[in-house]
Parts: structure tokens; sequence; C-alpha cells
């Protein structure tokens, strides 16, 4: 596991740090606050982000929601003081745990094995409900196919189905592509 490591405390950092390699992690690369986040995580491909801070700011927590939206991967924060409000926009930005002080390396070891366990189970809803997604707008598609089919040609439902079904085998595409192109024909004639 690749980790980034946010921190300008180095004791503090050498705790997470110490903590990490115990677990076997690996230490892409240690940055402080004011350099480019969005840049180190290009430039190390890290597993993990751990963001080690006496309090953290909204800007940084805006700059960490956009980051995570266009590259989603396990945030864990430490912060030195506990303030609700931040908490709340830590946890929209993508932040999988908020731990508030007590840093310690037992801490640390149970904060990103939980970080990770949230994280892949999140990315695994994601998978799933994207799937969904796509059957959903799949079966959309077939159905106003068969429609179409059904008003233009004079086919029952199963006859199109059936219709649209020999179509994908004899083509080997998808039915759903066989779909598109029957409502884009469908489509064009109405021109």
């Amino acid at each position: 596991m690749r980790v980034l490591l946010v921190d300008d405390d180095p004791d503090r950092a050498a705790v997470v740090r110490d903590s990490l390699c115990q677990m076997g992690a690996e230490i892409a690369a240690q940055i402080g606050l004011a350099a480019d986040l969005r840049a180190a995580i290009a430039r190390t491909t890290p597993d993990l982000i751990v963001v080690d801070l006496d309090c953290p700011y909204r800007d940084y927590l805006e700059d960490l929601m956009q980051i995570n939206r266009e590259n989603p991967r396990p945030i864990a924060m430490f912060v030195g003081e506990e303030d609700r409000a931040l908490m709340a926009q830590g946890v929209q930005a993508g932040v999988s745990v908020y731990a508030v002080d007590g840093l310690s390396p037992k801490l640390v070891r149970s904060v990103m094995e939980t970080v990770l366990g949230h994280f892949h189970r999140f990315r695994q809803l994601n998978e799933e409900l994207e799937k969904s997604r796509t059957a959903l707008s799949d079966r959309k598609q077939v159905d106003r196919a068969k429609g179409l089919l059904m008003t233009h040609r004079g086919l029952s439902e199963d006859e199109a189905y059936r219709y649209l079904r020999k179509l994908a085998m004899d083509q080997n595409k998808r039915l759903a592509e066989i779909a598109e192109t029957v409502i884009a024909m469908a489509d064009l004639l109405k021109r």
C-alpha cells in the first residue's frame, strides 16, 4: 500500500509514518500543506492519503473534495482540534475517517484498516450502482426499440423482442446496441 502523507509537523508525521511502516505500508511521499496536493497525487499515485493537521481549513477541504471527485481514493484525516462543521465538510469531501486528537501508533493502525475497508466497500457499491444504471438504461432502450417495431411492423411484444435478439446474435452485438440502432433509424426516418 502506497501512502501520501500530508503533514507540516515533523514530530507528528513521524508517529504516523512509523505506524504506517509497521503495517507494511510504503510512504510514497510526505508533503506539507502548502505543497500542490494534486501534483503529488499524480506523481506518487498513492493508494491512500493521510492528512495530519492541527486544524483543517475550508479551502483545503474544498481542494480535497475536488481531487476526490476526479480520482477517488481513501483519505484519513487526523486533526488536533474538534470542529463539527469542518468534520462534516471533511466527510463531504470524501474523508473516510476523521480522527480528533490522541494520535498514537495503535490509533493510526486502527484508522488505516477502517479507512481501507470502508473505501473498498464504498467503491464496490458504486460499481454495483453503475452496473444497475447501465442495465436500466439498456432495458429502456430495448423497450423503446420494441415499441417502435410493434408500431411500425405490427409485431407483438414477444415477436419484437425475438427480432431484436436475433439481430443482436446475427451481428454479434449486445441487445442494447441493436436497440440503439433501431431507435436511431426510426429517428432518421421521421425527418
